[in-house]
């Protein structure tokens, strides 16, 4: 690791600048590279020996971080990792936390991340019985990040999205997700309907999580293990195109007392449902 024993302090840094940048989407893209704020993701990220490219540790927390993350990223493959202690300005300058843990690690784009246009059935990307779920049109980070926990608690083993979906290294999807995100195969496909329709011509069954006549509620269908569960936006659902190109639409029972379900919440019944499957 490559130790930049001068504290910074100007908020005009361009390393402070570089790495302020990747808040942004523009910034993400341009660089290649995301934002995981904390100690938890900071000790997950050594875990999977992710390609951590900066570390910025708080001035206030040298003291207490520093020998921890020479330690977690001694390996050879950190020798280039740069470590900046920065002052609380330029910390929180970085920071997107309301309350910042003091510790920001910058980690290249994954490469078990996946972009695909079009679907075929002949190059269809999950592996036969690979466990899936597919979310459509989500927009918050947040919800996104729940999802993606819990798809990593259910078993999930592929995230399929739809290119409409919030950025996958939004700071607070990566937050939310607390580690997972470094544990799930993610594939965004910018054609939806042709993946379903290439999923259903292998086989597999699709369902949609909505709320309509024609859905079944949860319980009388039996999902398979490989079976695609798909949920859709937080206010809307998914599309009536969508709907329409599955085998079923799905839903969740419910008190009379309330319309619906937040969308991670509703993800993660049907994938504890699905579960059962094994």
């Amino acid at each position: 690791m490559i130790i930049q024993n001068e504290i910074i302090t100007s908020r005009q840094n361009p390393a402070v600048k570089w790495a302020a940048s990747l808040q942004s989407k523009k910034g993400r893209e341009e660089s290649g590279c995301f934002l995981a704020e904390g100690e938890k993701l900071a000790r997950e990220a050594a875990s999977a020996r992710l390609p951590v490219t900066h570390i910025f540790i708080s001035e206030k927390r040298r003291a207490q971080l520093e020998g921890e993350l020479l330690s977690l990223f001694s390996e050879n493959i950190y020798d280039k990792t740069r470590l900046y202690v920065v002052s609380e300005e330029c910390f929180c300058k970085i920071s997107s936390e309301i309350a910042p843990q003091g510790v920001i690690t910058i980690i290249k784009y994954l490469d078990f991340f996946k972009n695909k246009d079009i679907i075929y059935k002949e190059d269809f990307f999950l592996a036969p019985n690979e466990r899936a779920l597919a979310l459509f049109s989500i927009r918050d980070p947040g919800n996104l990040g729940s999802v993606i926990r819990s798809a990593v608690a259910f078993g999930i083993e592929h995230l399929v999205l739809s290119g409409d979906c919030v950025d996958i290294y939004n700071p607070k999807t990566v937050r939310s997700a607390m580690g997972s995100l470094f544990k799930i195969k993610v594939t965004v496909v910018g054609d939806f309907i042709s993946f379903i329709r290439s999923a259903r011509a292998l086989g597999r069954a699709v369902y949609s999580a909505e709320l309509s006549e024609r859905a079944r509620a949860l319980g009388t269908v039996a999902l398979k293990r490989d079976s695609i569960v798909i949920i859709g936006n937080e206010g809307h659902g998914v599309s009536e195109e969508v709907s329409l190109a599955c085998d079923a639409g799905l839903y969740i029972p419910i008190s009379e007392k309330t319309e619906s379900l937040n969308a991670s919440v509703a993800a993660g019944i049907l994938m504890w449902e699905q579960s059962k499957a094994d």
